[in-house]
């Protein structure tokens, strides 16, 4: 859920930031409220507003830190100069939005779709009572906006540069070609073409290469869907376990961006090199017992030796298997793999591209 901070300038937005917080906490929603001292004391309920001891500019940086949503209840121009030197790119930056202190207007003011400052600017003008105001093209003109689709798809974008390429295009009424690996489930937005080639495409797979090959220009979509199984000798270091991960996922042609999470046996929950791994990659990392792996039904390339040492006939194989079972169903797409002490399996999620209606569209991994 979207962590919040709110920070108002006068004893108008002091009240307004009240009512917000008041109205986020009661819906489950984490929210700071942050003002001068003396707002705090001469308003309303003023002990729910956290006292700001530092400069805009200090405060700004540790909330860019730490938070998904900041809302700056005064002038657009207080905002614009407060967020300026911490912007990085759509990808990193939080939502933004800005309110005047009579909660007339919420102004949308960075990171619209991936950040979620629309939908966010939307809700505080229905709590204020007020007008959201949002102007981004894509949705002032009520046409598919990429960037937002795959936020709600949870689909990594390849290249952030190219979402202009594919908005530039529905803007023009141009037609996008529309390419998936895996199955559609709705009716595809207007302007998406299934299967034709286009000026500008859009992709949707887990594989690192193979259709921009004749697709000239095309946005490479990825759902996070796969899940590494893995195994190694005691104090392997996290970088040769990244470079054995990365030869095998070129090896079998697989985007980097599609993993889901790591798993493996419990005797290696703390293994450093693993759990370094895993962390640098913004993972999960899920360990099971021996008689949980054990218990996993499916064909493995079974070993002796690792059952001797580890109580199961196969570790990377059916951890990956119990992992990808237990967030919701899949297979086994890699089967064991060894390199430098390294031992890996690939499993991939059962998934498919959810729309509103329930029309179908083929599409096979």
């Amino acid at each position: 859920m979207m962590k919040l901070s709110i920070i108002c300038f006068t004893e108008a937005g002091a009240r307004l930031s009240v009512k917000l917080v008041k109205e986020f906490l009661k819906a489950g929603q984490p929210c700071e409220a942050y003002g001068r001292e003396g707002l705090l004391k001469s308003c309303p309920d003023g002990d729910l507003l956290i006292p700001v001891s530092t400069s805009l500019s200090e405060w700004t940086r540790e909330q860019f830190l730490q938070k998904a949503g900041i809302v700056f209840i005064g002038a657009a121009g207080i905002a614009v100069r407060a967020i300026a030197p911490f912007l990085k790119s759509k990808a990193e930056d939080p939502a933004v939005v800005v309110m005047d202190d009579m909660g007339r207007f919420s102004i949308s003011l960075l990171s619209g779709h991936l950040g979620g400052a629309n939908e966010l600017a939307e809700r505080l003008a229905e709590m204020a009572g007020g007008q959201a105001v949002i102007t981004t093209a894509t949705d002032i003109h009520g046409r598919f906006a990429v960037d937002l689709f795959a936020k709600e798809q949870g689909l990594a974008i390849t290249e952030l540069k190219k979402v202009k390429m594919i908005s530039s295009a529905i803007l023009k009424g141009e037609n996008v070609g529309f390419h998936c690996d895996f199955p559609v489930s709705g009716k595809l937005p207007s302007g998406l073409i299934p299967g034709e080639a286009c000026g500008a495409n859009l992709w949707i797979t887990i594989k690192e290469s193979g259709k921009e090959e004749h697709l000239k220009e095309s946005l490479k979509l990825v759902p996070r869907l796969l899940v590494l199984g893995i195994g190694c000798r005691k104090g392997v270091p996290a970088y040769t376990i990244e470079k054995v991960l990365d030869r095998f996922f070129k090896e079998w042609n697989l985007s980097p961006e599609a993993l889901a999470a790591c798993a493996s046996i419990d005797l290696k929950k703390e293994e450093e090199g693993i759990c370094r791994f895993a962390a640098s990659k913004g993972v999960p990392f899920y360990t099971y017992p021996a008689g949980v792996l054990e218990e996993t039904e499916g064909e493995f390339s079974s070993s002796s030796f690792v059952k001797q040492v580890t109580g199961v006939d196969n570790v990377c194989e059916r951890a990956a298997l119990t992992c990808v079972k237990e967030l919701g169903g899949g297979r086994l797409l890699v089967k064991k793999q060894a390199a430098d002490g390294v031992t890996a399996a690939v499993a991939v999620r059962d998934w498919k591209v959810q729309l509103e209606t329930c029309d179908t569209l083929g599409g096979n991994l």
